[in-house]
C-alpha cells in the first residue's frame, strides 16, 4: 500500500516563491539586503533605547551641589584661598604637605592657578593646582589627604602668517598677530641675509611658519620658527628652512654666515669705503679703508664674527680700538670706541659685545669706524659676499628637498609653491 503525502497549500506557496527567487537571483539579493538593513535598524534602535534608559537612571540620582573657589598661585595666595574657603589650620597644613613633593604651592609660571571644591556642608572634596605643566590633585583617600600629579599632553601645531611690509617689520608682523618672540626669531634667522635697519621697503613681502606647544588649559609653552621668507626690493629674496637644527636656503646653503651684516644698530652710514676721501680733520684727501657707522654715543658694538681678540686699547687716530682675528685670515677693526669690553687674547663669539660707540682719536663726532682685511689686503665690507658656513650633506639632500617643498607650500600657498 502506497502512502499518499499531502502538502499544506501555504507551504506549497512558500516553496514556489523560493524556487522563483532562485530563478531570479537579483530579486533574492535585493530582498536579503532589505531584510538585513531592517535587522540592523532594529538592533541600533535597541542600543539607543538602552543607552537612554541608563542615562535617565544617572540623572535620576540625587545631585550634589558644590562650592568652587579659584585663584592664581603666588606668594601666600593659595594658603589664603584655603583659609577663605573654610579650611582650618590643620587642613591647610595637610594640603600643603601633600603637594610639597611636587614642588610646593608657589607660582612657577604666569597663569599658574588653584581650584578648591567643597560640598554644601563645607567638607573638602578636592583641590586642583595647575603649576607649570603639571596638574596636581589633592583628595582624601582612606581618611588622609594625598596628592597625585600628571603631566598633561602637550599638543604641537604649526601656524603660518604672511603679509606686506608697512612702516617696519615689527609693526607689520604684529598687525598680523605674529607673537613677539616669533618676530625676534624671524629677524635672527635672516640677520646674515637682510639688514633690517636699512633694506626694508614698504611693499616688501614676508611669511613665517612656526610651531606652537599648547597644554589643554590653553597655555602656550613654546614657539619655534620653522621656516620664513623675506622678499624685498632692496634686500632681494631670502628663504630659510629649519633642518636638523640649522636654517638653510633653497639651495641647501646654511643661512649662517662667517660675518653679520653690520657690527651695530646704526642710524646711517656717514662714510663708505673709498680710495680717496677728504678727511675732515686732517683736511686732505686720503684712502678711507673702512665704513663709518653714525650712531649715538654708548651704542653697543658687537663683533661681526667669532674669533680671537688680538688688540684692545689705544692706537693713534683710531682712538680706542679692538681688533679681532677670524678664520680664513680675516681681521676686523672697530675704532673710535668710547669704551672697550674685551681684553687681548680673549675668544669672542659672533654678536658678542666688544665695546660702545664713541669719538676717541681723530673723530668729529660719535661713530664707529669699521674695517676688514684678508691677508693684509683691504676689503669693502658692504660688497663682501656672504661667507656661508656649510651646506646640507649630500646624503640628506632628498630629505631636505622634501621638507623644503612642504614648508614653501605652507608659506606661499599650494599654487605659488607649485609655480616655483
Amino acid at each position: 500500500m502506497t502512502a499518499v503525502r499531502t502538502v499544506h497549500p501555504r507551504l506549497r506557496e512558500v516553496v514556489s516563491a523560493f524556487e522563483r527567487a532562485l530563478a531570479e537571483p537579483q530579486n533574492l539579493l535585493r530582498r536579503l539586503a532589505l531584510y538585513g538593513g531592517a535587522v540592523m535598524v532594529l538592533a541600533g534602535g535597541w542600543k539607543v533605547k538602552t543607552a537612554l534608559e541608563l542615562r535617565a537612571l544617572v540623572y535620576d540620582q540625587p545631585y550634589e551641589q558644590v562650592t568652587v573657589f579659584e585663584g592664581e598661585l603666588g606668594a601666600e595666595s593659595f594658603r589664603e584661598g584655603l583659609e577663605e574657603s573654610g579650611s582650618d589650620a590643620a587642613e591647610i597644613k595637610a594640603v600643603v604637605a601633600a603637594v610639597k613633593r611636587f614642588g610646593g604651592t608657589g607660582r612657577e609660571h604666569r597663569g599658574d592657578s588653584f581650584r578648591i571644591v567643597r560640598a554644601t556642608d563645607g567638607a573638602l572634596r578636592h583641590v586642583t593646582l595647575r603649576r607649570g605643566k603639571k596638574r596636581i590633585v589633592v583628595a582624601s583617600q582612606d581618611g588622609k589627604l594625598s596628592a597625585t600629579a600628571a603631566d598633561p599632553q602637550v599638543v604641537t601645531r604649526p601656524r603660518t602668517a604672511r603679509g606686506v611690509l608697512r612702516g617696519n617689520l615689527w609693526l607689520s608682523m604684529t598687525r598680523e598677530g605674529v607673537p613677539v618672540e616669533v618676530i625676534q626669531e624671524f629677524a635672527d634667522v635672516f640677520q646674515w641675509s637682510v639688514d633690517f635697519l636699512t633694506e626694508p621697503r614698504d611693499g616688501d613681502r614676508y611669511a613665517v611658519t612656526w610651531s606652537e606647544d599648547r597644554t589643554p588649559d590653553g597655555r602656550i609653552w613654546g614657539r619655534e620658527v620653522l621656516a620664513g621668507i623675506y622678499d624685498g626690493r632692496a634686500a632681494g629674496r631670502a628663504v630659510g628652512v629649519l633642518f636638523e637644527g640649522d636654517f638653510f636656503d633653497q639651495k641647501g646653503d646654511a643661512l649662517e654666515s662667517l660675518f653679520l651684516r653690520a657690527p651695530l644698530n646704526y642710524r646711517r652710514i656717514s662714510s663708505t669705503f673709498s680710495r680717496g676721501r677728504y678727511h675732515p680733520i686732517l683736511r686732505k684727501v686720503r684712502p678711507h679703508h673702512g665704513i663709518d657707522y653714525a650712531a649715538g654715543r654708548g651704542t653697543p658694538v658687537v663683533t661681526v664674527g667669532s674669533g680671537r681678540v688680538v688688540f684692545a686699547g689705544r692706537k693713534g687716530g683710531y682712538g680706542n680700538v679692538v681688533e679681532v682675528k677670524h678664520p680664513a685670515d680675516y681681521l676686523t677693526r672697530y675704532g673710535h670706541l668710547n669704551s672697550i669690553s674685551v681684553r687681548a687674547g680673549a675668544n669672542v663669539r659672533q654678536g658678542q659685545l666688544i665695546g660702545t660707540v664713541g669719538s676717541t682719536g681723530l673723530a668729529t663726532g660719535p661713530h664707529l669706524h669699521f674695517e676688514i682685511t684678508q691677508r693684509g689686503g683691504w676689503i669693502n665690507f658692504l660688497s663682501l659676499k656672504a661667507q656661508r658656513a656649510r651646506q646640507v650633506a649630500k646624503a640628506k639632500r632628498e630629505a631636505f628637498q622634501s621638507l623644503l617643498a612642504k614648508r614653501l607650500s605652507a608659506l606661499e600657498g599650494d599654487a605659488a609653491a607649485a609655480a616655483r
